[in-house]
């Protein structure tokens, strides 16, 4: 079923409105120097933790310090290629020719405004502040990147509430213009390219309740506006800002990079599986892109992943998967759909680092696999490199034609070798065109999730529903016993509850927590039945329930039927990302959403609204999403569109 193509966050108060002018736009700015610390790089820091360690690191840094000029201070970006320029007139950043300066006018409450006027920047080490009585704009500089928020240290004393605003100036060469429902701005130079955007303001306060924030443009300034409705103060709002396109050296039109793509730490592989390999049309390839010492930035491959046994029409990268040292890629031979049946490829990083190669591990197979059965056409891979779950939707079981399969593998002690499965894993009462096959692992390697998008509930027609089976305390065997059935007690007919896109992850590390995607997508007819959700489903202190409910249910605010939320999705212990493959147009989106204090619950109001800066009607941006700590790749696979399909892309995004 996921073969289809699309062709077509700190303002501390204290009020924390980070997102705000600089960091949503262009959010983590390196140094021109870029000394990293050890432990600001290693991906195991919680992502909570990690702006409070960047903020150590680069106090301690001269690297990070900012640096005095004639007339205030500067930090400059060595990727970005980047000046931010801080004096009494305000922040200007260039870049080249491109100027923009901004500047703090007034805040408040949007009907009784307190202006403020020109102050000069404080600088101690990597920290510089503007004073404005209850006002103060920050930023502080380390190896993360460059954070700026607001801190209101009072809810404003006069106008009738509910809605702070912080309005800022605009004025440079660029000209601004606001995307659509306030998700975003573009600073667009004269000959018409955008040249810096900036998104994904968020809030929330010192409870964990989720505001309500966004951007307005009213003449030459930008006003940050929150409903701080029954807010307790502090209220943080956090931006999400894209960090880098990937893209491949040797891309032709056509190739669908983006199709898949997996992080693991500082290191992303991206599929794109109708590449051209030794003049094999559609053999297919991956892409290993490595974070640089200096931080994400737009670059191509690192090393180039093929099969020496590849050919024609093999599709080697419709789904890929990361974790550690260790990488698995499919290859379902196919002609438009996989018509299977299918192999994964096992990769192991040598020990000089990766490198272009086509020698690979491990091929595993399914013993029983057969035409159309779709194997590999999705897979998960544990965090600890030793589980590897292989869907195949399209299974024939007991005479039931697409009722599907996951395939399971557990590493031998000796290390990956060529083999068949482990064990396979059906529904007990499953039925013809369930297609379950939609597959993930929690990171230890003992719970798996098959998603069934294609099952009827009740009168239902492919309503969905999904299935937890656990590993037995001797190991994984064939079985049809699952754990728990997961439903949407409100769902309806194609809502295909249980979808779950190559190369994402649904199930939380701990195996604890499970997203659910449910698109809304009728494939029968390729056209939406509503705007897409997403559930959450958490365990029990007494385990998981044979027949489990959602906990919580994940929407936006500003979805339309069509847009395919859930279309992928992929979740950390704090942070769901959720991919709209044919929001804004049929650009694609991608929506963040952070986990409260209190925990997780029903929300229409994301943290961040993920776009590319670049992107395209048709691009297919949100096709597939992957997350590690705080950084989400999304894939746009048909990027840049245009009379034709462009070689596709790959994004970066951080707070």
């Amino acid at each position: 079923m996921s073969r289809l193509r699309v062709q077509r966050f700190t303002i501390a108060t204290n009020i924390m409105l980070a997102a705000a002018c600089v960091s949503a736009a262009y959010g983590q700015v390196q140094t021109s120097a870029p000394v990293q610390h050890p432990a600001a790089r290693k991906s195991a820091v919680p992502a909570e933790l990690q702006p409070a360690l960047s903020a150590a690191v680069g106090r301690d840094i001269r690297g990070y310090h900012a640096q005095p000029v004639a007339d205030g201070f500067e930090a400059a970006t060595a990727h970005q290629r980047l000046v931010v320029h801080f004096n009494s007139d305000g922040v200007e950043l260039r870049r080249r020719n491109a100027k923009w300066l901004m500047q703090v006018r007034g805040f408040g409450y949007a009907d009784a405004m307190q202006s403020v006027g020109a102050t000069a920047p404080q600088a101690n080490r990597n920290h510089v502040n503007y004073r404005r009585g209850s006002l103060t704009e920050w930023y502080v500089n380390g190896p993360v990147g460059l954070e700026q928020g607001f801190t209101v240290s009072e809810p404003p004393s006069s106008g009738s509430g509910n809605l702070l605003t912080i309005a800022c100036k605009l004025s440079g060469n660029l000209r601004a213009a606001m995307e659509s429902n306030g998700d975003g701005l573009s600073l667009i130079a004269d000959n018409g390219k955008r040249v810096f955007r900036y998104s994904g303001l968020t809030a929330h306060d010192a409870l964990g309740k989720e505001l309500h924030a966004w951007l307005e443009l009213s003449g030459g300034e930008l006003l940050l506006r929150t409903d701080d409705t029954g807010a307790r103060y502090p209220v943080v709002v956090d931006p999400w800002i894209q960090l880098a396109e990937l893209t491949a050296s040797d891309g032709v039109n056509g190739d669908q990079l983006g199709i898949s793509a997996s992080i693991s730490g500082d290191t992303i592989v991206a599929g794109a599986e109708l590449a051209t390999v030794n003049g094999n049309a559609g053999q297919g390839a991956a892409y290993i892109f490595v974070k640089p010492a200096s931080g994400w930035g737009n670059m191509t491959q690192t090393a180039k992943l093929t099969a020496s046994d590849g050919k024609v029409g093999d599709g080697f990268g419709g789904a890929v998967f990361i974790a550690g040292n260790t990488i698995a890629v499919g290859a379902c031979p196919q002609s438009g759909i996989c018509k299977g049946p299918g192999k994964v490829y096992v990769f192991v990083k040598p020990k000089g680092g990766w490198t272009t190669t086509s020698k690979f591990k491990a091929e595993l197979t399914a013993s029983d696999g057969s035409a159309n059965d779709g194997f590999s056409n999705e897979l998960g891979l544990s965090a600890d490199g030793k589980t590897i779950v292989v869907g195949a939707a399209g299974a024939t079981i007991k005479g039931n034609t697409g009722q599907g399969a996951a395939y399971v593998f557990v590493k031998p002690a000796a290390g990956w070798k060529t083999a068949t499965q482990t064990a396979k894993l059906t529904e007990l009462h499953g039925h013809a065109g369930d297609f379950a096959g939609e597959v993930s692992v929690s990171g230890d390697g003992s719970t798996v999730f098959v998603g069934a998008p294609g099952a009827a509930v009740g009168a239902n027609t492919a309503q969905g529903v999904a299935y937890l089976f656990l590993r037995p305390a001797s190991g994984w065997k064939t079985t049809s016993k699952y754990a728990a059935r997961l439903s949407a007690k409100d769902g309806a007919a194609y809502d295909d509850f249980g979808f779950c896109q190559a190369g994402s992850n649904c199930i939380s590390t701990d195996g604890s927590t499970v997203l659910v995607a449910a698109p809304q997508f009728n494939f029968s007819t390729g056209q939406g039945t509503g705007p897409g959700k997403a559930y959450i489903f958490e365990k029990a202190a007494s385990g998981w329930k044979t027949t489990a409910t959602f906990n919580a249910k994940l929407t936006a605010y500003d979805g339309v039927t069509g847009d395919a939320l859930g279309w992928s999705a992929a979740i950390t212990s704090n942070t769901a990302v959720v991919g709209a493959v044919a929001a804004n147009g049929s650009t694609g989106a991608a929506y963040v959403f952070s986990k409260p204090k209190a925990g997780w619950k029903t929300t229409s109001k994301f943290a961040a609204k993920l776009a590319a800066s670049d992107g395209d009607p048709g691009d297919g941006f949100g096709f597939t999403v992957s997350i590690s700590g705080n950084t989400a790749v999304v894939g746009a696979l048909n990027h840049p569109y245009g009379s034709v399909a462009g070689p596709g892309a790959a994004y970066v995004f951080g707070p």
